[in-house]
Formats: C-alpha cells, structure tokens, sequence
C-alpha cells in the first residue's frame, strides 16, 4: 500500500509539472517540465534536469533554500545554459515551432476539435455513443460517475466491467453490448476514473453470479478500481474478481493495451454461455499471460500536445498517453514496420516465457487514432506477406479499437490460438465496434473479361509520331511538381501527378503501339488512359482519343492528312460528354486552339504556341467547369489552369 501511494504521489506531481510552465532563465521563454526534460535529455542526466527546474526556474516567491557551497553542478549546469541561452532560443524555435516574443506558450500541434465544452468533452462523447447505440445506457451521475452499462441485462449471468481514462474510443464504452462488456466506467481524457464511478458500474450490474473487473496495468486504474472492488465486497457482499491485462512488452512496465479487448471478447463469451465467476477469470487470466503487444507512432497525441517526435522518426512503442516508448528510429516502408513489430513481440515472448503457439496466432491490427485506412490495409498485406503470416491463423481489424485519441501509430496485438480460444473469439456479439474474427485467405487473381487493346494489334513504326509522344510524355513527368504545385492552389494537388502516371504509363507500352496505323494507336492510347490514368482528366482524355479513331475509321489517311481533324472531333466528343468547352478553363483552352492551328494546316509549333497562348487567357478566365469552378476567385485569379498548362507542356 504504501509502494502504491508513494507512486500515486510520483504521479500527481508529474500531472502538476507537466501543466505548469516556468520561465528558463537562458532564454526567457515559457515551458512545461516535459518540454524542458525533453529538449535536455541529450546533454543532462534527470536528476541534473530536475533539480534545474526546482531550482533556476523556480517563480519568484518560490525559491528553494540551500546551503552555501552545495549544488555546484548546478550552478556549471546554470552557466552553460546561459552561456548558449541565445543559440538554444534559436534551435528551441526552430525545433517546436515557436513564434518570438517572452511568454509565447506552445500549444498543441493539432488544436482543431469538434468540441463544445473542453469540460464536457467526456460526457457529450458519452452521449453520443448511446445515442447510437442500442441498449446502452448511463448512470445519472455526471460529471463524477461516468458509466455506460447494458440495459438488456438482467444480471442473471457474471458482470464483465471494464473502463479508465477517456481518449481511447471505442474502448472502453465502445465494447459494451451482448458478448463483451456489462458496463464501462471513464475517466476524464487519460485519467483514471473515480473509485465511487468504477463502484457505481459494479453496484448498477452485478448480480448473484458476480463480477469481473478487468484492469490495465497502470497505477490510477490498479488503485482505484481494486479499492471499489473491496467496498464492493464489504459494503454489498458483492462477489466481485480482478484480473490486470499487461500485454504491452515494449518496456518492462507491461502496460495494458489492445491485447486488453482479447480479455473482453472472451470474458464476454463465456459470460454469455453462464460460465462461473471462476472459470471466466481463470479463462482471462489464460489470455492475459499469453498476450503480447507492441505498437510503432510516428506522432503524440496531437490533439493535446506538441509534437515531440521528429518529421523523419518514428517511436517504438509510445504508450497510448503518450508515455516513452522503447526507442526513436528512423521512418521506414511499412515492410519493415511490420518486422519491427512483429520481431519486438517476439522477443517479449520470450522474456516474459509465454506459450509456444503451436497452432498459430489470433492477431489484432490496431489503428491507434489517425493511420488512413488506405495505410492501415497495406499494413495488413505486409503482416500477410511476411514470414509470420502463414502463423496468423485468425485476424481481427485492421480497425481502430485501442485509440489514443489521433496518435498516428498502430499496434499488433498476439495471443496463441486454441481451438477453444478460437470459439470464444468467433463467438457472436452485439458489439458493432468489434470487428469480425477471420481466418485470412487470398483467393487467386482472375485475369479481367474484358479484352485487351493490344490483343490482334501488330506494332509498327512512325518516327515522328514516335518522337512527338516520347518528347511529350517526358516533359510531362519533368514537369510533375509544377503541376501539382499549381493545382494545389486551385484543386486537389494531382494535376501532375496524374499526368506523370499517365505518360509513365504511355512511355511503357510505346514500343507496343501500332504506330504507322492512326486508327489503332488512338484506341490503344484511349485504353491506356482510361486503366491506369484515373479522375475525370484520364477519362475525359480516354474519350478524346476514342473519337479520333472513330474519325480515322472512316478513311485510310495519315496522320498527316487527318491529324489535325482527328483531333478536333476527338476535342468535340470530350466536350459532348464533359460539358465543357473552350472558354471554361479547363484544358480544352489549350487544347481546342491547338487543335484548330493543326486542323488548318500549321506545324507543331504554332499549335504550342496556340496552346501557350490559350493557357495565358485562363489567369484571368472565370471558371465555369473543371477544378477551378468552386474555389473563390482569390484562388484561381492570376494563376492559369493546371489541365490547360498540361496541354501546353505536352505539345511544346
């Protein structure tokens, strides 16, 4: 007990040091404890950091007496800091993003949120989630007791009751529902809840057979909820159990993390079945020494601090408050974040002697806030294609579930699998949080019905033609970062990079094309963009070139004789299916005068310059389709289309 209080203490005065900002005497600026110990870790042991802090940057009023003579590391450490004061000033700015001026505090790196109330965040979170939640409900008690419980239950089974800090949505309310939890207990945002809030959820649920309260592993959330637990027993003679999750293996504090929800469906499951309170913690407490977890961020929590991880660094195993990890390394390819991972929870399985897993894993992919779903299924792919996918016998995600808020990171989450396990993992529930247990498979790729432009074509030779798209297609990619730097004020940022893709995409397949035949090459070149060009420009481009062929259809002629044509009755079918048309500003203003130089019998070069001339008139052309149509003319107004000066850049 008293370990216990003199570590509640410890964290009581870190919670007081980490809110409170004191000026540095080096330079003169407002910081917290945090970012002081974190900007001179690299130059000063802790202790020399902290005594820095109670000491020199004590507020006036404040100063802590000392015996004369004592101290002297501290006052070299002193005279250093004041001696580089103005270079770290600069590096402090630089690094954190700091603007000048004494007393400039450094916020959050993300300050943006749908919030009301900072107060009132918690129980409005609340709130919502059982207004879209059947059978849920709270207790009448906030702000102290924030509990969602089920109202379908008729306590006629075990209690299976989890909770602590908010911030970490779905769980822990998340997870209540038929199958998983009784009832939830939150805190405020990364604070452990009250021991009357955990005492209330556990009063409110269980019934004769008793409860479970699962617990992870951290101070605030051991002391209080272990403490409701007794009173629960003395107070009400409720049969009330613990169980402690610590699946975290990157540090040997063996946080609770997301290997925490393998306790809550299986918990939940045999609860369901009308399993005693000792089998279902004895089942948990199986699960809980044979889970492993490990997560890699390349942020905090945004939302509430600074960012304190490097642009091109990422940490490995940043707990889900934001507290130290195992170590900082260098961004790398999602390949080799899987083997990170996947090798850390291996070497944390054996030093903490857990089960072979002779039949394989169940394995959680958790999405710790922020990672794209884009981001997260090429995590999966990886984890698939791996060593260690063929070991992955059931997959659960990837989803967020274990939140920390919008911490860009994810985590994965091993439990050795049995055909039991298995059962109670694939157990049905009501839970729409949880996402479904599956035994991954990749069916076999099927070729596409539809057929192939070059199938029956014979490549044959034009060099001019040749040259003409080979010079145009590498201007194009040369000039990737122009272009999507220009749309970037108008539209998406992928003008460029769409145009590159596409004549990446042409310069592949060019020795293919048939191009002594017009007809031909114009409806391979329209199949080619229409695949792999994507957005309205690829099909829109695709359209063009199909109406070219159809204009080469009707006779024998060369490129020559009909080019110039051929392109306008292809510009026209782009405009009958676009809806645009030159005047716009789009690319048909560089395109169409183009166009009508060829078809009367000029060169190449007086339609680029016809072209340049068209993209020019777009700086100040209103907008009446395309990208530019729904941004405000500040935007658009001096700048020409990003589409018209593709065109240009193509023909020049």
């Amino acid at each position: 007990i008293l370990a216990q209080a003199v570590s509640a203490r410890r964290i009581l005065w870190g919670s007081r040091a980490a809110m409170e900002r004191r000026k540095d005497p080096s330079d003169g600026q407002l910081y917290t404890y945090d970012e002081i110990a974190s900007f001179y870790k690299k130059q000063y042991k802790p202790s020399e950091v902290k005594a820095y802090w109670e000491d020199k940057m004590r507020p006036k009023g404040k100063e802590k007496g000392r015996g004369k003579g004592k101290n002297t590391r501290l006052e070299e450490i002193s005279k250093e800091l004041e001696a580089k004061g103005k270079a770290k000033a600069k590096v402090k700015a630089k690094a954190k993003g700091k603007g000048k001026g004494e007393g400039k505090l450094r916020g959050p790196a993300s300050p943006k949120r749908f919030v009301n109330d900072e107060a009132m965040i918690v129980q409005d979170c609340l709130d919502g989630l059982i207004w879209s939640t059947p059978n849920l409900a709270r207790l009448d008690a906030y702000p102290d007791v924030k509990v969602v419980y089920r109202t379908d239950w008729s306590k006629d089974k075990v209690a299976v009751i989890c909770g602590g800090g908010a911030g970490h949505e779905p769980m822990h309310g998340g997870f209540v529902g038929r199958g998983m939890l009784t009832a939830a207990v939150s805190g405020e945002t990364f604070a452990s809840p009250s021991i009357d809030a955990v005492l209330a959820a556990i009063v409110q649920v269980t019934g004769p057979k008793g409860c479970l309260l699962v617990i992870k592993n951290y101070t605030g959330d051991r002391l209080n909820f272990s403490l409701a637990a007794q009173r629960a027993r003395a107070m009400f003679g409720l049969e009330v159990e613990t169980v402690i999750t610590k699946d975290d293996v990157a540090t040997t504090a063996e946080r609770g993390i997301a290997g925490t929800l393998f306790v809550h469906k299986v918990a939940g499951a045999l609860a369901e079945e009308g399993k005693s309170l000792s089998e279902v913690k004895r089942e948990a407490e199986k699960v809980i020494e044979s889970t492993a977890s490990l997560g890699v961020s390349f942020s905090v929590v945004r939302r509430l601090k600074a960012e304190s991880i490097g642009i091109k660094k990422m940490e490995v195993g940043l707990g889900i408050h934001g507290e130290p990890g195992a170590r900082t390394e260098d961004i790398s390819s999602a390949k080799r974040i899987v083997e990170v991972l996947m090798e850390g929870i291996e070497t944390g399985r054996r030093e903490k002697k857990q089960p072979e897993a002779t039949d394989g894993y169940i394995c959680l992919v958790n999405n710790l806030g922020s990672v794209p779903v884009q981001e997260m299924c090429i995590i999966v792919s990886e984890l698939m294609k791996s060593k260690w996918g063929s070991s992955v016998k059931l997959l659960i995600g990837p989803a967020l579930m274990c939140t920390s808020l919008d911490m860009n990171g994810v985590s994965i989450s091993l439990l050795p699998m049995t055909p039991q396990l298995k059962t109670w993992i694939t157990a049905p529930t009501a839970v729409a949080a949880w996402p479904a247990a599956v035994e991954p498979a990749f069916s076999s790729a099927v070729k596409p019905l539809i057929k192939d432009c070059f199938e029956g074509v014979v490549p044959s030779s034009d060099d001019a033609v040749k040259a003409m798209i080979e010079k145009g297609c590498k201007a194009l990619i040369d000039k990737k970062i122009l272009l999507d730097d220009l749309d970037s004020k108008v539209g998406d940022a992928d003008c460029g990079s769409t145009m590159a893709k596409a004549a990446t995409s042409v310069m592949q397949d060019i020795e293919r094309l048939p191009l002594a035949d017009p007809k031909a090459t114009c409806a391979c070149l329209s199949d080619i963009l229409g695949k792999t060009m994507g957005g309205s420009s690829g099909v829109l481009l695709s359209i063009m070139f199909l109406g070219m062929s159809s204009h080469f259809a009707g006779s024998q002629t060369s490129w020559k004789d009909e080019g110039g044509k051929a392109f306008l009755s292809g510009l026209q079918a782009m405009m009958d299916a676009g809806g645009a048309a030159k005047g716009y500003r789009t690319m048909l203003d560089a395109l169409v005068p183009a166009a009508e130089a060829l078809a009367a019998g000029k060169s190449l070069a007086d339609a680029a310059a016809a072209a340049a001339t068209g993209v020019e008139s777009t700086k100040n052309m209103v907008p009446k389709a395309g990208r530019s149509e729904n941004v405000p003319e500040s935007a658009w107004k001096g700048n020409p289309d990003p589409g018209a000066q593709a065109g240009q850049i193509f023909l020049a």
